[in-house]
């Protein structure tokens, strides 16, 4: 009965971290124009860092190869520090607004429901295990990476204060970097060709 009650607990917060991770929408309006539109970019970043960590605990309740456990806890520490960078920004520039709402409630919901199915795909015991929880973990990994590079391009190309066109060069280049490893695994582990 314990163990019972460990997995729901297990996966009632793997569903809840999974929905607030996939869109969850602060009450603030953006600015208009550009410094508005950056606002959003910074917000949508900070989201996905702050929620990637979250999910530390189940990553580590799963059986997983070592390429797999040394991605995947490096994308946890890394993003662990993004988000604590863009708090300690959003401290120094009042340009840097975390708190902007990212998306219509629609959007927002429909991540939610995106966000309840991987958390049942991924659940320890209940889930998907093995080859299959790697590479559906790691895809997952992988496409949010490249929405958060492309994203972070196209602030670049907004942002006209130097010392945060350089975070964003420094960020575009780590996301690009463990956007790679991940696909470089993927294709060497997962897919075959």
């Amino acid at each position: 009965m314990h163990t019972l009650t460990r997995l729901l607990t297990a996966t009632l917060l793997l569903a809840l971290v999974a929905c607030s991770h996939f869109g969850h929408s602060d009450p603030a309006t953006p600015a208009p124009g550009a410094r508005g539109q950056l606002s959003v970019g910074y917000s949508l970043l900070h989201e996905e860092a702050d929620g990637i960590p979250k999910l530390k605990w189940l990553i580590r309740f799963k059986d997983k190869s070592d390429d797999m456990a040394q991605v995947t806890n490096e994308l946890v520490t890394y993003y662990q520090q993004l988000a604590d960078t863009l708090e300690k920004l959003s401290t120094q520039f009042p340009a840097v607004r975390l708190d902007v709402r990212t998306m219509p409630q629609i959007m927002a919901d429909t991540r939610k429901a995106i966000g309840t199915d991987l958390a049942k795909d991924i659940a320890p015991v209940i889930g998907k295990s093995g080859i299959e929880f790697e590479r559906e973990a790691l895809m997952t990994f992988q496409d949010s990476l490249n929405e958060q590079r492309h994203l972070v391009r196209v602030m670049l190309e907004r942002e006209t204060v130097p010392a945060l066109k350089d975070f964003l060069e420094k960020t575009r280049f780590d996301l690009d970097s463990r956007h790679d490893k991940v696909t470089a695994l993927l294709n060497r582990r997962y897919f075959t060709h």
